[in-house]
């Protein structure tokens, strides 16, 4: 499993900040999580545990200072079933994608 952190909290911060504070991480997974697929491993980007007090216990589990770093999520890690993948089903672009207006 993987638990990136990153340094502060951003409790109460604004919209900006936080998207600003949390957009340094998400690359990082993600180029991780490629490095993983070309190697036949994968993950998922889970949340669910950063719920309620579940980012302090895990932080209490695992050593982390909670009140110096923040949980950006959890990564199951594990060999993939098969090699076979291909894109997921979705909704055309055009169905979900809104130019000048709503």
């Amino acid at each position: 499993m993987l638990i990136p952190c990153l340094e502060g909290r951003p409790d109460g911060a604004s919209a900006a900040m936080s998207a600003s504070y949390w957009g340094s991480l998400l690359p990082a997974v993600w180029s991780f999580m490629l490095a993983l697929r070309s190697r036949g491993l994968g993950s998922a980007y889970t949340t669910l545990h950063l719920l309620g007090e579940g980012e302090k216990q895990a932080a209490d589990i695992l050593g982390i200072p909670f009140d110096k770093y923040s949980q950006g999520g959890l990564f199951p890690i594990a060999y993939s079933k098969g090699t076979d993948f291909r894109p997921a089903k979705r909704l055309p672009a055009e169905e979900v994608t809104h130019w000048d207006n709503w």
